[in-house]
């Protein structure tokens, strides 16, 4: 049965049979020259013209894409049998969340498609972002050819699967998407690493935030055994070698920890530290949880953000002042940490101190906000 274009998938129960099957349909990519917006018009549209719901991506209850209308002049052509995967995002975070998101149906679909396509989440260094992520999807399971379309094409047959993943409402997945990345997420990729591990984003530029005092975090980490551990320093594989090898595991609210998701195993122990509102340590820890079965604990002592002078409210480049105490006694209750009984609140001198060292990666400065 057809989607609904209004609402998004139910990921509560099988979606086996959700995949549509399509002659002549036409896959729409977002028009070049715009702006990266929220939404974007692109997607698929049947041999008549008719929005295929079954291609829009979703962001929990907003969708990511709507309906594209119908490109004026020609149009390109390809021939053969395709996947389609949806928008094909830049930004690790939603690549690891809406663009593998209709993965599931890849086995289902095997011997019946020459590969898989994708359209650009927008129109800027489309290939080059397609050469980035392509060795990444190998290691999830893709073993077809991938293309991400710049122009409207009309694909001689298309197979469109609805969304199987995503975030808020979506985040524990399908039955057969999390299925599919038990079974093939770093499947041939051999644990490497350390057993504790902090996924810092210390050596990330002061533009992309975090929490303020992350360098005294690392260092009662590492006095109880972590290794700090920067996952843009590494390539993909050698991330997923080391999130398989490790049996504890913290971190602040962050991208990596979708893939942590996708190939740890049920023995770890997994802390995530909000370093901004809106509940996201405890999405994280319900799709770890749900994925591989490990015990992911949401610890959540923020105090307030330092955000952008020019800003309203805090983003992904806000900076978290959070209580190190209340953080620490509930590792320790949980089994992150042996003791921390040395972890100490940042006074208001540190944190002041912390607001002026950052100030200068900034745009605007920084400026508390309360809400």
């Amino acid at each position: 049965m057809p989607s609904d274009a209004t609402r998004p998938p139910n990921l509560s129960g099988p979606i086996s049979a959700q995949i549509r099957r399509l002659d002549r349909a036409l896959v729409v990519p977002p028009a070049p020259g715009r702006p990266n917006r929220a939404v974007q018009r692109s997607g698929v549209l049947d041999d008549a013209g008719r929005p295929v719901a079954e291609a829009m991506t979703w962001r929990g209850m907003s969708p990511v894409t709507v309906a594209p209308a119908p490109p004026e002049g020609p149009v390109d052509e390809l021939a053969g049998r395709w996947l389609f995967l949806g928008p094909l995002f830049g930004h690790f975070g939603h690549f690891l969340v809406e663009s593998i998101s209709r993965l599931w149906a890849l086995d289902a679909l095997r011997g019946e498609i020459d590969g898989v396509l994708y359209v650009p989440k927008f129109q800027h260094r489309v290939q080059h972002v397609a050469e980035t992520y392509r060795p990444f999807l190998g290691a999830l399971g893709v073993d077809v050819p991938m293309h991400s379309l710049e122009r409207p094409t009309r694909v001689e047959r298309l197979c469109v699967p609805v969304q199987g993943f995503g975030m808020f409402e979506m985040i524990e997945g399908a039955p057969e998407f999390r299925d599919y990345m038990r079974r093939h997420a770093g499947r041939d990729v051999a644990p490497k690493g350390a057993h504790k591990i902090y996924i810092s984003r210390s050596a990330l530029p002061a533009g992309r935030g975090s929490i303020l005092g992350e360098a005294r975090l690392e260092a009662w980490l590492e006095a109880d055994g972590y290794e700090v551990f920067h996952p843009q320093k590494h390539d993909y594989l050698t991330q997923i070698a080391a999130y398989k090898a490790a049996t504890h595991v913290v971190a602040v609210d962050c991208s990596p920890l979708h893939l942590l998701a996708l190939v740890g195993h049920a023995e770890q122990k997994v802390g995530i530290i909000a370093r901004r509102p809106g509940g996201l340590g405890e999405l994280f820890a319900r799709q770890i949880r749900a994925f591989t079965g490990a015990d992911g604990v949401a610890v959540d002592a923020l105090q307030r953000n330092w955000i952008e002078q020019t800003a309203q409210r805090p983003d992904r480049t806000s900076w978290g002042e959070v209580d190190y105490a209340a953080i620490g006694a509930v590792m320790t209750q949980s089994g992150l940490v042996t003791s921390s009984a040395d972890w100490t609140p940042l006074d208001a001198t540190e944190v002041q101190s912390e607001i002026a060292r950052l100030a200068p990666s900034t745009r605007s400065g920084l400026k508390a906000f309360e809400g």
